[in-house]
């Protein structure tokens, strides 16, 4: 059996194939002829597909041909001619040729180049601001535009384009260096976008590191002054912020000043300006084209700022004097921030943020001692919310000019004419419990009309803008500050104070808040005393021409105050501030209230009294006991207290206080004591004799049984035509009358004698009187009857009771 034939192809030489038996070579040969002729068919096709590429490519081979041949010929000149003196020659000839082209063309070329990169500053550097570039960037654009300027400035033929390209270019630096300056004053940025800012000023200024330093220390302390100057309602969160910002001062000075800021001015000395490869890829100043042509000044021109000028102990003292005068400047601010402002809320809340904001991040301030600053500003604070609520405490004058005001209105009207069924309609509103009801009856009931209620509420609003200051103190004795801050003990000057900072702030600060709130009140309250004082002296000076409406408004307004000044107090268990309505300053109102109310009822008894020396009533009938005695009053008594009560009445029952009413009853007194005695003396002083053309049963009152005929003196006879005078009648007339009188001057003195002032006037008159049917006896049996009888008509005159 045939082997089968190996693939020719796998073969490495020829002498690989007679290594199989002859059929097998045989093999071979026949598919190696076979792949020959199939190769040749293919190779065929191919030419035949590819002839005209051939064709071209013969062609070209041909043309390649001669242009080598021309080659070679050239190379064989050109090395015939290549010696030394050759080349002199020729390399002479173009340095002459080039020098002759420059000389011809280097002004008009650097001119052209110098303006149109000076032209093209201004447009980047607007732009570059606009997009909120890199202020570097613009500083270096900034500075190669001054020496095209100083170049293009030093032409003889200056076109009057360079100057106001030069004006732009002025505007443009004060634009950047406003932006530089409004990003080295704010605290949110970031330390490589102020020492970016910081290098750019340096660069533009020619400033030294001291120099900048100088420069950012000043402009942080304008713009923590200008927070300050522009609290106005959010004078807390300015304020803060001030504050905020001299601390971070400080972290930002000790971070960057001066090793990198040193570091950031190294690099503008790395290479000129011209070549800083963020220069020349602004697209509208095409370097690569004019950078040839702009002068080797500005070409060639590289930074050298003094980068080693500034030390690190001259930055820490520079440091820690600015850090003195900010604090200074900053509690300065603060004062004149606060002069104008007058709301406690505000000012306690910038009081807990200042202080919350110095305790986390004071003792990092180099410069000071942070406990002197803590107490610096809890006494700013402290002292501008005591001259506040003193303040306010003054203030209350403004009742005072107001209750002028009113009293010299004409429009007061008496408020006791309102009438509790009258004045409200039936249809009125009831709801929520009826409060609004309650309250017109109550008003009602206390005289409170619309002159009373307005100086009333002026000084509610006062006692409440005062009262204020409790949710201010009540909110700084809440405050835990040792349990907030306790880390807070980075100096060593501090240590003492974190053991201390609860009693600081939590107790110390309110109570000298609480004792210079009641120091003003007690104040203003004097004050208002000596204000009411001259008022009552005014409406009381001319007794002639009182105005008791006058007088019963200042009586009203003094109580409806003098119930309100008990509540004014901080805590429940402070003591009560003393109310400058004293019963001796008030006692003027009370004395000529009650005059004018006493003088008419007293007027009209008077006239009572002296008609009834000439009465004839029989009311002795109604008598008590044995010896009959009078047991109750006559009817002028009964008119007169009645008459006062209604006078009384008439001006309001609020006003008739436990004072008020004992005024009343002295003035009564005062007004009836004359009359009473008068009248007295007019009884005791009647003749045996009756009047003449009287009789004695005319003297009885015509009704005179026998039996009282027997009982007493002779009855008098007419004889001759004449009537005849019974002296025992007259006797028995005269000691009835005066019985009567001394049981109605007992029976008035219930209602209108002082208790606490005994004896008093009609005692004295009553123990005075020499009669003998009023013996000891007599007269304590009329005591008790006058006694008895106003304990049942007590309630007729309630306001004397």
């Amino acid at each position: 059996m045939t082997a089968e034939a190996p693939d020719p192809r796998t073969f490495t030489s020829w002498e690989d194939a007679f290594q199989y038996p002859i059929p097998v070579v045989r093999k071979l040969e026949q598919q190696l002829r076979s792949n020959a002729d199939e190769n040749r068919e293919k190779l065929r096709s191919l030419v035949g597909a590819s002839y005209r590429s051939l064709l071209d490519t013969a062609e070209t081979i041909i043309d390649m041909e001669v242009r080598m041949e021309h080659v070679e010929g050239n190379l064989a000149r050109v090395g015939h001619n290549c010696n030394s003196t050759t080349l002199d020659r020729i390399t002479s000839s173009a340095v002459r040729l080039d020098s002759y082209i420059r000389s011809r063309d280097q002004e008009r070329y650097t001119f052209a180049s110098q303006l149109a990169v000076l032209r093209s500053s201004p447009v980047v550097m607007t732009r570059l601001m606009k997009s909120k570039g890199s202020y570097l960037l613009i500083a270096k654009v900034l500075v190669i535009s001054r020496f095209l300027h100083k170049a293009l400035s030093q032409s003889a033929n200056k076109p009057p384009l360079v100057d106001q390209l030069w004006e732009r270019l002025l505007s443009a630096r004060r634009r950047l260096i406003k932006r530089i300056e409004k990003r080295l004053g704010t605290s949110e940025g970031e330390s490589v976008d102020l020492v970016e800012s910081m290098c750019a000023y340096a660069l533009i200024t020619s400033s030294t590191p001291t120099d900048v330093l100088h420069h950012f220390l000043k402009i942080r302390l304008e713009n923590s002054v200008k927070l300050l100057q522009h609290g106005g309602d959010e004078l807390a969160k300015h304020g803060t912020s001030a504050l905020q910002l001299c601390i971070r001062t400080c972290l930002d000075t000790q971070a960057i000043f001066p090793r990198r800021l040193a570091e950031s001015l190294v690099k503008l000395k790395a290479h000129p300006l011209i070549q800083d490869p963020d220069v020349r890829a602004l697209h509208e100043l095409k370097l690569d084209m004019h950078d040839r042509w702009i002068g080797e000044e500005a070409r060639n021109y590289t930074p050298w700022p003094r980068h080693d000028e500034l030390q690190r102990a001259d930055a820490e003292r520079i440091l820690h004097q600015w850090s003195r005068q900010a604090i200074s400047a900053f509690l300065k601010g603060t004062k004149d921030a606060l002069e104008t402002e007058t709301r406690l809320k505000e000012v306690a809340s910038l009081r807990q943020e200042l202080i919350e904001t110095w305790i986390l991040s004071g003792s990092r301030m180099a410069g000071v001692k942070p406990a002197n600053v803590l107490d610096d500003l809890r006494d700013t604070m402290n002292n501008h919310l005591e001259d506040i609520v003193r303040l306010r405490s003054q203030t209350l004058k403004t009742v005072v000019v107001e209750l002028f005001n009113v009293l010299g209105s004409p429009s007061l009207t008496q408020s006791s004419s309102l009438s509790l069924w009258g004045t409200y309609p039936k249809s009125a509103d009831i709801s929520n419990g009826a409060q609004a009801f309650k309250s017109t009856l109550v008003n009602i009931h206390q005289g409170r009309d619309n002159s009373v209620v307005g100086i009333v509420s002026a000084f509610d609003a006062w006692a409440d803008s005062i009262l204020e200051v409790k949710s201010i103190v009540k909110s700084m004795k809440e405050a835990r500050w040792d349990d907030t801050f306790a880390d807070d003990v980075d100096d060593s000057d501090d240590d003492n104070l974190g053991d201390s900072k609860q009693t600081l702030l939590s107790h110390d600060d309110p109570r000298l808040l609480e004792e210079a709130t009641q120091e003003a009140l007690a104040h203003a309250l004097q004050n208002l005393g000596k204000s009411f004082g001259q008022i009552i002296t005014q409406v009381t000076e001319d007794e002639d021409k009182i105005d008791v409406l006058k007088i019963c408004f200042v009586l009203r307004v003094t109580r409806e105050i003098g119930e309100r000044i008990p509540k004014l107090k901080l805590q429940d268990r402070a003591t009560l501030l003393a109310t400058p309505f004293t019963p001796a300053l008030l006692k003027p109102l009370h004395k000529a209230l009650a005059s004018h109310v006493a003088r008419p009822s007293a007027g009209a008894y008077v006239k009572t009294l002296a008609g009834g020396l000439k009465s004839r009533t029989n009311s002795h009938i109604l008598w008590e006991g044995n010896p009959a005695l009078p047991a109750q009053p006559s009817p002028s008594a009964i008119r007169y207290l009645q008459s006062m009560t209604k006078a009384m009445a008439a001006y309001g029952n609020d006003l008739w206080a436990p004072l008020a009413v004992e005024e009343m009853k002295a003035s009564a007194v005062d007004h009836v004591s004359a009359p009473l005695k008068a009248n007295l003396d007019a009884l005791q002083k009647l003749g045996i004799d009756p009047p003449k053309g009287e009789t004695s049963e005319e003297i009885n009152g015509g009704n005179v049984d026998a039996g009282e005929q027997n009982e007493n003196a002779e009855v008098g006879e007419q004889t001759n035509g004449e009537k005849v005078v019974n002296t025992a009648a007259a006797t028995e007339l005269q000691d009835r009358k005066l019985k009567q009188a001394v049981f109605d001057m007992l029976y008035i003195q219930r209602f209108i004698g002082n208790p606490h002032r005994s004896p008093d006037a009609i005692d004295d008159m009553v123990n005075s009187i020499d009669s003998a049917a009023l013996n000891g006896n007599s007269r304590a049996r009329l005591r008790k009857s006058a006694t008895d009888y106003a304990k049942k008509t007590y309630l007729l005159f309630a306001l004397l009771a």
